[in-house]
């Protein structure tokens, strides 16, 4: 039942950028957490028409686990260094949500503040990019037992490709 919730999500997600989108594409990254942590992930990013945020979207599971994240950014300005590269920086949020076995919930937000460098290509139709952030989060999880904690330490790195329409 996961597997499925998981390919109809996916193509919800993909059927609703291709027709209104301006921008697709996919990125990959990793996450520096509290403690060196090191995680790592793919994504769908997209840019939809007059909305302001491009947004990247994951899913991840296995055979215990399903989880699922967003993340919305709004590029506060995207100025040239040289020809088509340039660089940008902005705000936004991410979350994201997961579960595991029959017994563990977990939800996780933040804000985010970003930076990047992107170069577009084959007359502003391809723009690959390398970006950062800062998201300090809030994470509440319930299982045998509720917490709710805060970490400062969560910087999330991507490097991706988008197709502009």
């Amino acid at each position: 039942m996961k597997k499925l919730f998981t390919v109809l999500s996916v193509l919800f997600v993909l059927g609703t950028a291709n027709v209104f989108a301006t921008g697709l594409g996919a990125q990959f990254g990793g996450n520096v957490t509290e403690g060196g942590n090191f995680g790592t992930g793919a994504a769908i990013t997209f840019k939809l028409d007059k909305v302001p945020c491009v947004f990247a979207a994951d899913l991840a599971f296995g055979s215990n686990y399903f989880a699922g994240g967003l993340t919305a950014d709004w590029w506060l300005a995207n100025p040239k260094i040289e020809g088509t590269w340039g660089y940008y920086y902005g705000i936004g949020v991410g979350g994201s949500v997961g579960f595991a076995n029959s017994n563990y919930a977990g939800l996780s937000i933040g804000p985010r503040a970003l930076i990047g460098t992107n170069i577009f290509l084959l007359d502003r139709v391809l723009e690959f990019y390398l970006q950062g952030a800062w998201q300090p989060t809030i994470n509440i999880a319930a299982g045998d037992g509720a917490t709710v904690n805060f970490s400062w330490v969560n910087f999330p790195v991507a490097l991706g490709f988008r197709f502009w329409f």
